[in-house]
């Protein structure tokens, strides 16, 4: 018996031997991942960006106008959140930093959009340009009274800020503006901060329902 059973496992191995093996896998990240050199182009060569890319006219995106304050940051990101919504939206969006190569932002807010800047814009088959101004944007301590606080000292502390933004789009073949929102809040918070406020009211004001559909390679603005 004992026997029969040696010759039992080894029939087992040996067959376990003949077994074909399976080839490995010789597939590897460099044949899944994309070129590098691909995710990025120029803008002279956006006509060669894949369909989904290229069916879209871009828009440049310039940094918004700080009338608020003198932080540049402030302008900057309000408009990469404004970005944010056009990308939602289908937009195509060239980044402010190159926007700002192709048109000076000084002269751009100073004199608006030239006959100059244009061309500039539309020799990179730019359909338009996404601007704006931060009009408002502070905050100030107020105290209310806590319902179990009968002196000053004990009252809470809270930030109450305010902000308000303009956003618009000009088309660059005609100069035109086709876009234009206003937003305005004012709110209450522990800890509350403005660019806090800010981001909210971007989101909140849910610019994707009232933003004009992306203007299409084959079409000319009216």
């Amino acid at each position: 018996m004992k026997r029969i059973i040696r010759l039992f496992f080894l029939w087992i191995l040996l067959a376990g031997c003949s077994l074909p093996k399976t080839p490995p896998d010789k597939t590897s990240l460099s044949n899944i991942l994309p070129d590098p050199s691909s995710l990025t182009r120029p803008l002279s060569d956006i006509h060669s960006l894949p369909r989904t890319l290229s069916d879209t006219k871009p828009v440049a995106l310039m940094p918004f106008y700080s009338a608020a304050t003198t932080s540049k940051y402030i302008g900057q990101e309000a408009a990469d959140r404004v970005a944010l919504e056009l990308l939602a939206k289908g937009y195509f969006v060239i980044d402010r930093s190159t926007t700002t190569a192709l048109v000076n932002e000084a002269k751009f807010y100073g004199s608006g959009l030239s006959d100059d800047m244009r061309n500039a814009l539309q020799v990179h088959n730019i359909a338009a340009v996404v601007f704006g101004s931060v009009n408002d944007f502070s905050c100030e301590t107020v105290r209310t009274l806590s319902q179990s606080a009968s002196l000053i000292n004990d009252m809470d502390k809270k930030n109450r800020c305010t902000v308000s933004l303009t956003a618009k789009i000009t088309d660059t073949a005609s100069g035109r503006l086709i876009w234009g929102v206003t937003l305005n809040d004012t709110s209450e918070g522990n800890n509350l901060t403005a660019i806090e406020l800010m981001k909210s009211l971007i989101r909140k004001a849910d610019m994707r329902e009232t933003l004009p559909e992306p203007i299409d390679v084959g079409t000319k603005p009216r």
